[in-house]
């Protein structure tokens, strides 16, 4: 949305319509996008609002709402992809085998049931329990208020009207509040992806080297295909190394050391050098240089008005 539209009134809006948990505020932020900017809409409606809203997203997503993991490797291989095909394949073994260690080694360290991450968001959410006021309505649906606003817990379906518990499969803090009245231990109502268990299990098989290609077994049909190079055109100019930074990303501004105003540096200013108006610093006369000949403040032994005296 940044980059075809260029304005970041549109990408915050669209940023808060991807991310709402309610239907509701996703109602909301569609209507502001429209009126402020229609083009913007129709695009966002065109792309297909499954693929990047959370509320109409029809698969599990776990509070994961980016590709962070794609653009990762891409940004590992950013370099590596200027080496030959085998290569390319042996340096991409190597990497995973090595991060497949070592998370399996991070994760069996792990002290709870939950994984650290997971374990860090209970802690978050646990002490906005104690501003909350639970209300049983019966065994398993409890009624939760704050700061008059009140939301509906079933333990048993793990369903909260804030839509999170359900959609993120991770207790919000109004089913915590409701899970501490019940004395129930919270990882029971967390998936299986959040725990320690399955974490390990996701890193358990080993990346293995393949060995030098004199020791491989190819099997004959294998060996007797001929691969042909892609019928592919490379497009023109220097392939892009980077990526396009996202709206919730900071970007920093650069300034001009110079001038002090930004979008240049003090190499390309043509403007006057500023001016240090701020307020003057004192220094207490004993940190301050005095006259080797009569010890006063203000000169120096060269421009000292009793030197001659003293040498005569």
């Amino acid at each position: 949305m940044k980059k075809r539209f260029h304005r970041k009134d549109v990408a915050d809006i669209m940023d808060s319509a991807a991310r709402t948990y309610s239907e509701f505020n996703y109602n909301r932020h569609m209507e502001e996008l429209h009126r402020l900017h229609k083009g913007a809409f129709e695009y966002a409606i065109a792309a297909g609002p499954h693929k990047w809203s959370r509320v109409h997203r029809p698969q599990r997503r776990y509070r994961l709402m980016t590709t962070n993991v794609a653009e990762c490797i891409n940004s590992c291989l950013k370099f590596a992809r200027q080496l030959p095909m085998m290569t390319l394949a042996e340096f991409i073994r190597n990497m995973l085998q090595k991060w497949f260690h070592d998370r399996h080694a991070a994760a069996r360290s792990m002290r709870h049931q939950l994984t650290d991450a997971a374990h860090l968001v209970i802690l978050k959410r646990v002490e906005k329990c104690n501003y909350m006021t639970v209300n049983p309505v019966d065994w398993n649906i409890f009624s939760v208020k704050l700061k008059g606003n009140q939301w509906m817990v079933n333990l048993h379906l793990k369903t909260c009207t804030c839509n999170k518990f359900q959609m993120d499969h991770f207790p919000c803090s109004h089913a915590l509040a409701a899970a501490r009245e019940r004395n129930l231990d919270f990882t029971s109502l967390c998936a299986d992806y959040y725990k320690r268990e399955t974490l390990i299990d996701a890193y358990s098989v080993p990346i293995m080297p393949v060995g030098h290609p004199s020791s491989w077994v190819v099997p004959s049909d294998i060996a007797s295909r001929v691969v042909l190079n892609p019928k592919s055109k490379r497009q023109s100019g220097r392939p892009m190394e980077g990526r396009h930074a996202s709206s919730s990303e900071r970007t920093t501004t650069q300034s001009c050391r110079r001038c002090g105003q930004s979008g240049h540096n003090s190499r390309r200013c043509s403007n006057p050098p500023m001016v240090n108006e701020g307020p003057s610093i004192s220094v207490p006369d004993e940190y301050r240089r005095k006259c080797s000949i009569c010890h006063s403040i203000g000169h120096n032994k060269q421009t000292c008005p009793e030197k001659d005296s003293t040498v005569e």
